[in-house]
């Protein structure tokens, strides 16, 4: 394949994959806002959709990675070489690397909202287990019967329904 027809291929690929990683930062900020506000329904949708962009991201991954199949690329150094090779300008090196950091923004909102998610869970479960009279948790997680509240309780344990 020549150097121009790469060029063009891969410049597509990147525009692509840009456009989906700015949608998915948008469907991830989306998600936090429905965590916060508790608003299960939108979740569900938000959660869809964001599972459709990390697989069109897959997709558009698979597909730079077949262009390059056989272009003996080995490392991320070998393939921004790669890149300035067809392209001496630069702007596919720059492209890539702002799809790089794009992704690692994904990443880390994605991750976040995993440990929010995480944490609510264990939260609801807590509560659900008080509320039906399941709490194994320690006596001294509670109230005493002089109305102290132990130094080591936790504040969830401690609230009133």
């Amino acid at each position: 394949m020549s150097a121009a027809n790469s060029v063009k291929i891969i410049t597509a690929l990147f525009t692509q994959t840009q456009r989906c990683a700015e949608q998915l930062k948008d469907c991830l900020l989306d998600e936090l806002s429905c965590l916060k506000n508790n608003n299960a329904e939108e979740l569900i949708k938000t959660s869809q959709l964001k599972e459709s962009l990390m697989q069109q991201l897959g997709s558009l991954d698979n597909q730079r990675k077949e262009l390059i199949a056989g272009e003996n690329i080995n490392s991320k150094e070998d393939y921004l070489l790669w890149l300035n090779k067809i392209d001496a300008s630069g702007t596919l090196q720059e492209k890539w690397n702002e799809i790089s950091q794009q992704i690692i923004d994904c990443q880390k909102k994605n991750a976040t909202n995993g440990i929010i998610t995480e944490k609510m869970t264990i939260a609801s479960q807590e509560v659900l287990n008080i509320l039906s009279g399941k709490n194994n948790t320690p006596s001294d997680n509670t109230y005493t019967s002089a109305g102290k509240k132990p130094a080591n309780a936790s504040s969830l344990h401690n609230t009133t329904a």
